[in-house]
């Protein structure tokens, strides 16, 4: 490992804000605006001003009596305008809501409260246009919602349940032209593809299942073709130089559901090679932008990753820049790009990071 990160620089820390008071579970960054949210068990959701990173802004605090229990996922609509931002909320209090705002400057109001699931939400995720907004939960299940363009009315188009656990996480395709399609991670050690129909644009398709063997906690696009998996690490198999990700997996068909029109076959590889296991324990949360991957984790490190331009490893990835002890002793429990060289950190002190690449 050691010399995978031999030649990273130290990530420096440019802004440091106490945004919650209790513990940072996820954030999103606005696709247009300078705007990131974050969520806790406080039961609260802030937005913050990122204008300038070293002068961090708290501007909205969520209304706090809305969920009853832990938010534990946000998402911003993606959007080519400035205008009227949308955020979604997840709580553990099995609904999701829904707030808009004509300006990030200006007020926030609930736009709709949204219900469905039997117990926590988990992960929450809008298509690249818009349309649809995923929510997964401790349920097993998978809900897509179809919205209409002023976000006030939600429609359950879908309910997806062949996962056999928890479902952990959702994420749209958001690095191609093929939009309308996603990834979900459970705790039944699974990853499968969903697209939808070609026939039936209320129908959704399970495509493709990784059996990845260990828990599944997230995974980006790193483009239109390639997912990047985080699962629970196995250090005695890593010590022993078998690494999960040299598996080849195909369509994994016996469990696959009867429903299924059409496999696809994604492989794992061992792209990562000697930078798959940096992460000393769980890694949490990941991230992509600009050919560049963040990662963060239970043991409080954030690494960026890249490819080798040129040389003998060219292509392989490397870690580029990295920091330890990010937020104290405490877990890293989410990261995101902020711009393409600058990402953030919230972790289980309740605070969130703004860290500068050069």
């Amino acid at each position: 490992m050691g010399n995978a990160v031999k030649q990273a620089e130290e990530l420096r820390l440019l802004a440091k804000i106490q945004a919650h008071d209790e513990s940072v579970w996820n954030m999103s960054v606005h696709s247009k605006l300078p705007i990131l949210a974050t969520c806790s068990s406080d039961r609260t959701s802030k937005i913050y001003d990122i204008s300038v990173l070293e002068n961090v802004k708290l501007t909205t605090v969520l209304d706090e009596q809305t969920h009853t229990k832990t938010i534990r996922c946000v998402s911003f609509k993606p959007s080519s305008e400035e205008a009227y931002p949308t955020l979604a909320l997840g709580s553990f209090d099995s609904t999701c809501s829904i707030w808009g705002a004509d300006s990030f400057k200006s007020e926030w109001e609930l736009l709709a409260v949204i219900e469905g699931h039997e117990n926590e939400v988990k992960s929450i995720d809008w298509s690249l246009d818009g349309r649809y907004l995923a929510t997964c939960a401790r349920d097993k299940t998978i809900w897509i919602w179809e919205t209409d363009s002023m976000n006030e009315e939600f429609e359950c188009i879908a309910v997806l349940s062949e996962h056999e656990g928890d479902v952990k996480f959702v994420k749209w395709n958001d690095k191609g032209e093929d939009t309308h399609v996603f990834v979900s991670c459970s705790y039944d050690d699974t990853l499968r593809i969903w697209r939808q129909d070609e026939y039936d644009e209320d129908e959704w398709n399970c495509v493709a299942m990784i059996n990845l063997e260990n828990t599944v906690w997230g995974a980006a696009w790193v483009d239109n073709d390639t997912i990047r998996v985080l699962t629970e690490a196995d250090k005695a198999e890593a010590e022993q130089g078998q690494d999960k990700d040299d598996q080849e997996t195909t369509d994994s068909s016996k469990k696959l559901p009867s429903t299924i029109k059409k496999i696809e076959t994604w492989s794992a590889s061992s792209a990562f090679g000697k930078v798959s296991r940096m992460h000393e324990g769980t890694v949490y949360s990941v991230d992509s932008r600009g050919g560049r991957i963040v990662s963060g984790g239970s043991d409080g490190c954030v690494y960026v990753y890249e490819r080798e331009a040129a040389g003998p490893e060219s292509g392989e990835w490397r870690v580029c820049a990295s920091h330890s002890l990010c937020h104290g002793v405490r877990e890293v429990n989410s990261v995101r790009f902020v711009r393409d060289n600058t990402v953030a950190s919230g972790g289980d002190d309740g605070s969130v990071a703004v860290w500068g690449l050069t």
